[in-house]
């Protein structure tokens, strides 16, 4: 996909990006959000409040890498348990990658409930 140029003045470029930028953290799209926000703040560090809304988007960016990390993490080790228990039905590996998933997306949800001080 070719990356489209914008056209208009620089306030009207920045009205468009941002409203993209809080369509993409509406839909949960944090890494769109990002990089639109990005380019505000590169060209127009004081509009609205791009800058703050970049670092909430940066912030839950990150909240979801470690999810996914833990998510994957879970899935491997129950993988790992189920080679070590010797199943030999693939039906069951899947049943223990999922299950392996939910747990770790779970225990990362924990993790990232005290990194916010929810629990402190």
């Amino acid at each position: 996909m070719k990356k489209q140029s914008l056209s208009g003045t620089l306030e009207e470029q920045c009205a468009f990006l941002y409203d993209i930028a809080v369509e993409k953290m509406a839909q949960g799209n944090y890494t769109g959000a990002y990089y639109a926000l990005k380019d505000i703040v590169k060209h127009a560090p004081d509009f609205r409040d791009a800058a703050a809304l970049l670092n909430d988007a940066k912030k839950r960016k990150a909240e979801q890498r470690l999810l996914l990390i833990f998510a994957i993490l879970g899935s491997v080790l129950a993988v790992l348990l189920g080679t070590m228990l010797q199943f030999s039905n693939d039906g069951w590996f899947i049943i223990l990658l999922l299950i392996g998933g939910i747990i770790g997306y779970a225990v990362g949800n924990f993790i990232n409930s005290f990194r916010q001080g929810t629990y402190a």
